[in-house]
Formats: C-alpha cells, structure tokens, sequence
C-alpha cells in the first residue's frame, strides 16, 4: 500500500474532494489506527482550546464547559464520535454503502485538517482578527462543501442533493444524540449559557 503525500491530498481536498476521498477510502485504514488518531486529534485539539481561550477579548464569556479542556475534549470527541455513526446509519437507510471504517476514515482526514487550520487561524490572530475571522468564515463554508462531496464518494449515491439531505439529517441527529450526551457527561445546557 502506498500512502499518499499528505499535502497533496490536502491540496487535492481542496481542490477536487472527490478524487480526495477515493484515495483516503482506498487505504483500507484499521479502524484501531483510526480510532487512535482520532483520539490525537481530540487531544491536540483541546490543547489548542486550551491555549486559545485565554486569549480571547472576554474569556468570561465562553460557556464553562468549552472553558476546561478536559471538558471540552469530552465534547468534541463525543461529538465526532456520534457524527461519524449517524452519518453512516443515516447514509445506509438511504441506500449508501459506506461502513463506518469509511466514514471514519474520511472524518478523521477532515478532522485533522480542521486542526491544522484552526492553528493558522491562531497563529493569524495575532497578526489580524479579521484576517482570521475571515479565514475561519471561509474555510467553514468551504468544509460544508468538502464533507458533502465526501459524503457522495464514500456513499456512493452519485446525487450531491441525496448528500446534503444525508448532511441535514444527520446533523439534527447529531444535535439530539449530543444532547444526551452532554447530560451524561454533566454540562447541562443550562452550564452553557
């Protein structure tokens, strides 16, 4: 198995998902490889929050459980856990075909994409808030299209509206199972106000 050069793939992500997604799926990844780096990058993450919201004009202002970086690893994993399962149930009772090995593959990819921009939004901060606002606000947009091409090739439904009614749905899902979720962990959504 060859493994692709990951700032191509990066590049490739950007520009032409689809192909993207068809080199990601195509590695066969372990699900325990997968697993794992998705845990890395929940930690990485957190650390990131971590050092970020301090920083902030009002820190005071951030919900408390965004706050604590064990909390909020908590969260984000959980979060990303539960998306990577509804996505693939929701897409299946749609007549998809990807496994979960799949879905996981492509949401670890995004994940960690999503954590290296978020460092150089960090990093442009400094430098001007607009400009990383501006970033963050782009790359935001531009991801939504990215995860529903991602969700089309791991599918295979070869219908991007089929994709994006697999998106809505599942993220409705993903916002009831998260609540749950958060009452399990005990950052009750009156902790977030």
């Amino acid at each position: 198995m060859t493994l692709p050069d990951p700032k191509q793939l990066a590049i490739d992500t950007l520009r032409n998902p689809r192909h993207a997604a068809r080199q990601i799926l195509a590695l066969r990844l372990d699900a325990s490889l997968l697993w794992t780096a998705l845990a890395l990058i929940v930690v990485l993450n957190a650390i990131l929050n971590g050092v970020t919201v301090p920083l902030l004009a009002v820190p005071e202002l951030v919900p408390a459980p965004f706050a604590s970086p064990w909390m909020f690893a908590m969260i984000l994993g959980g979060g990303i856990v539960i998306g990577t399962y509804v996505l693939t149930w929701i897409g299946q009772m749609m007549g998809g075909k990807a496994q979960l090995a799949d879905m996981l593959a492509l949401v670890v990819w995004l994940q960690g994409l999503r954590l290296v921009l978020q460092a150089v939004v960090f990093l442009l901060f400094f430098v001007s808030t607009f400009l990383s606002d501006m970033l963050a606000l782009a790359a935001g947009l531009w991801g939504i299209w990215i995860t529903v091409a991602f969700i089309d090739e791991a599918q295979g439904f070869g219908s991007i509206l089929k994709s994006i009614m697999v998106l809505v749905a599942s993220m409705l899902g993903i916002a009831i199972c998260l609540s749950f979720f958060l009452l399990l962990i005990g950052a009750s959504p009156a902790g977030m106000s």
